[in-house]
Parts: structure tokens; sequence; C-alpha cells
């Protein structure tokens, strides 16, 4: 449009109303044209963009994520690595102490813990199945009694629908929570049935969680300052139980600490196996196949 009165001034033609109008309407097309190319121009550019940062979005939280399950891996090998370490020095030191009864036992919690860590070696999930509680916390409990836990598991029967590898992870770690911040007293495993749902607690008689601390316990990150403590393990447990289609909470107790761990009850009638006696960590000079009170160990 700048360049038309010097055009016009050199050729008289341009003069005509005709190729005027024409001309003109000639470069308001074009400057319509450069116009929206420019604006698709812009507008491709911040789709880029915006495309572009979702993408650096999604991958910075595809790393975190990876990054956090590698903690969790890290954390559940390294417990289930002191639970087969506590059940094979005791194996090998004791082995001609051990009763037999117990020292099978003490096979089948060391084979279900290799079993675990080869889960998460291949990074495999937990089929549901119908399975017997009393037989996975026999086994949990054992391999941390014989760690010098006090820990009764008289009060445990029923049948539940989940993952007994993810039951035994979060009994492991609650188990581990109370040797660390409750070192020397006893936790009580037991079970309540509640219409479909099975309540597994576990309760020990310690100083408990402070009232600051218990509404995040299960957040990632939070723990109660314990020198080995990551902040992990009752946040991984609760996705384990949530995975399983129950929860875990802590439950107010006048006394030490509470957590009840919810699971779906099976349709199969409940283990009718006879609940033993109680059992209690082993002093460090008696053989670990008795008690503080003289019964045989194999009463978990």
């Amino acid at each position: 449009m700048g360049l038309l009165p010097e055009a016009l001034g050199r050729d008289p033609r341009l003069v005509d109303p005709l190729v005027l109008g024409s001309t003109l309407l000639l470069v308001l097309a074009v400057g319509l044209l450069v116009h929206g190319a420019a604006a698709r121009m812009l507008r491709l550019a911040d789709q880029q963009r915006v495309e572009l940062e979702a993408a650096l979005a999604e991958t910075a939280s595809a790393g975190a994520r990876r990054e956090a399950r590698a903690e969790e891996v890290e954390h559940d090998t390294r417990s289930a690595l002191g639970a087969l370490r506590s059940a094979l020095s005791t194996l090998d030191r004791y082995a001609d102490e051990l009763d037999r009864d117990l020292a099978h036992r003490l096979q089948s919690a060391a084979l279900r813990e290799v079993d675990h860590l080869e889960q998460l070696l291949h990074q495999q999930g937990c089929d549901r199945v119908a399975f017997d509680v009393r037989e996975v916390v026999r086994d949990v409990a054992l391999t941390r009694q014989v760690a010098g836990l006090r820990v009764r598991t008289d009060e445990v029967a029923g049948r539940a629908l989940g993952s007994p590898d993810d039951l035994s992870t979060v009994l492991g770690n609650l188990l581990v929570n109370a040797m660390r911040h409750a070192p020397g007293a006893e936790v009580r495993v037991s079970t309540t049935e509640v219409g479909d749902v099975l309540e597994l607690r576990v309760h020990d008689d310690g100083p408990g969680i402070s009232a600051a601390l218990a509404p995040s316990v299960f957040e990632r990150g939070v723990h109660g300052g314990h020198v080995l403590s990551t902040g992990l393990g009752l946040h991984i447990s609760r996705e384990l139980a949530r995975g399983m289609g129950g929860e875990l909470h802590l439950e107010p107790a006048p006394v030490g600490c509470c957590f009840v761990v919810t699971l779906v009850r099976a349709e199969a009638q409940p283990a009718t196996q006879p609940a033993a006696g109680p059992a209690t960590a082993r002093p460090a000079d008696q053989a670990p196949d008795r008690t503080e009170d003289g019964h045989p160990l194999h009463a978990v």
C-alpha cells in the first residue's frame, strides 16, 4: 500500500479507477493471505510448544515414578533379605538344637522370602487368590521372632482373598517398625471377622505414635526419626493392602500402637487348625526353640 503513490506517478494507466480498484483488492487479498499464514504459523508454534511441554512433563513424571519404584523395590529387598538372613542364620547356628517342626517352618519362611525376592527382581505382580492368613502370619512372625522380637500370633485365623506375598510384605514392615520404634515391646497379632472383611491387627505395647505424626504416618517419606527409617514401609504397605482390595489404617489405642489391615474374606470356610499357645523371643543365651517361658518356639 505504501508503494502505490509512487507507482501511480510512474504509470498514468494506474490512475484508471478500475485498475486502481483491482490493484487495491489484489494487495488486500495478498495481505490477508500473509496475515492468515502468519497466524497459522503462530498457532502451530504454540501447539508444538504445548505438546513439547507436555512431553517433557510426562518424561519427568515417568522418571519420578521409576525412581520411586526403585526406592520401593530396594526397601522391600532389604526387608526380605533381613528376614531371610534371620531364618538362615538360625538354621545354621542351631542346626543340632532345633526340632524338626521348627526347622521345617524356618525353611518354609526362608523359601517364601526367596520367592518374594524373585518377584521383586522380575517386577512381577501377584495374583489374588484365597489363602490361609494364619500360615502367612506364622512364617513372617517366626523370621522376626528369631531376630529378637516378642510376638504373639495365637489369635490369628481365617482365610482371605488377595496375595499372600503382599500380606507377608505388609506384616513384615509392621513388625520391623515395632522392632525399631518400640524396642523390647511385645507385639500381638490377631484377626477379627466383620461381615465380608477380615481385620488383621498388629498391636504393640510400646510408646506409640505421637499425635503430631499420626495423621501423616502413611505418607511417603514420613517417619519417626529412627536412623534406619526411610519413610517407605508404611506407605508401601498401605498401597499393597489397597491393591488386594483392602486397607491399612492406624487405630487409636490406649497403650502402644495398633495398625489394622483389612482384607476381603475368602468364600472358603476359615481354617479349622487349632490355635497354639503364645510364643515370645528367646534370650541371647537360650536356644531358639524355646521361649522366655520355656515353651516350644513352634507355638507361634
